[in-house]
């Protein structure tokens, strides 16, 4: 987008943001109401960057696609079947269920007894209080509630905290735009080694990770408790110690992009 087009663009948000009264709607927008037989798809990508002075820039990317049909639907629990794919990496077909509105993640195998632990993935399908918290009863553009997040999750440390923001309520859509704002310290509890190797001069050389204080910041659009557009930015400060002791400060972080996508993707 050309310079003078994205000023005009935000311009013209700011205006109608200020002419257009607020508005309020209950937290229906936010609770996904699911029918067996509705089908969904998503595509996705996490980017991963280290930078120690000294040593060439670390850069990992993975990103794929999954689909999804709603099997049945009831208070307690949501399920689907399920099939997805990180390119260049694995793909696979599951049958799946999100229970306690959307806290906990259930593996269904038939004949055998379901595996379940907490959501704590930084994005998916639907509304996760797990990590989002739960709204009140009635949101309005410029609310705000707090979360804690006690529990390691998947782009976030352990203690942490979160102030989730209402950007906009659309009733005509059935959408509402938040955004999510945090701090945290220590590993992720996913895809977070304990080590790493950086280059310096055509040489790799292997670092232990000390994780410092990390802090998370994005956009997340939900029609309906459906996650339409997610994308989070995370920073992290990092001591990298050498086996020899001798250690580097190293500025970490990921880019986090999730967008509902036409059915099928696969």
């Amino acid at each position: 987008m050309k310079p003078y087009t994205l000023g005009a663009f935000l311009l013209s948000l700011a205006i109608s943001g200020s002419i257009l009264a607020k508005e309020s709607v209950d937290n229906t927008y936010l609770n996904p109401q699911l029918i067996a037989g509705q089908t969904y798809s998503n595509v996705f990508s996490i980017l991963r960057w280290i930078k120690a002075p000294g040593f060439d820039e670390h850069v990992g990317r993975n990103g794929g696609s999954a689909d999804y049909a709603v099997l049945s639907s009831s208070p307690s629990e949501w399920r689907f079947s399920s099939t997805w794919r990180y390119d260049g990496l694995q793909g696979g077909q599951d049958q799946e269920a999100l229970r306690d509105n959307g806290r906990t993640y259930c593996s269904i195998k038939l004949g055998a007894v379901d595996t379940c632990k907490p959501y704590l993935e930084a994005s998916g399908l639907l509304y996760n209080p797990a990590i989002w918290g739960v709204p009140p009863s009635r949101i309005v553009d410029g609310m705000t509630w707090n979360v804690k997040l006690n529990q390691a999750w998947e782009l976030g440390g352990k203690d942490g905290v979160e102030t989730v923001t209402v950007i906009r309520v659309d009733n005509q859509r059935g959408s509402v735009t938040l955004m999510r704002e945090g701090d945290a310290t220590g590993f992720y509890a996913e895809s977070d080694p304990s080590t790493i190797q950086l280059s310096h001069d055509g040489n790799m050389e292997t670092f232990d990770v000390m994780p410092g204080r990390s802090h998370w910041k994005g956009y997340t659009t939900f029609v309906k408790g459906v996650v339409f557009s997610d994308e989070l930015l995370v920073t992290r400060k990092d001591v990298l110690r050498a086996k020899n002791g001798k250690t580097f400060e190293a500025t970490e972080r990921r880019i986090m992009l999730l967008n509902a996508a036409p059915y099928p993707t696969l």
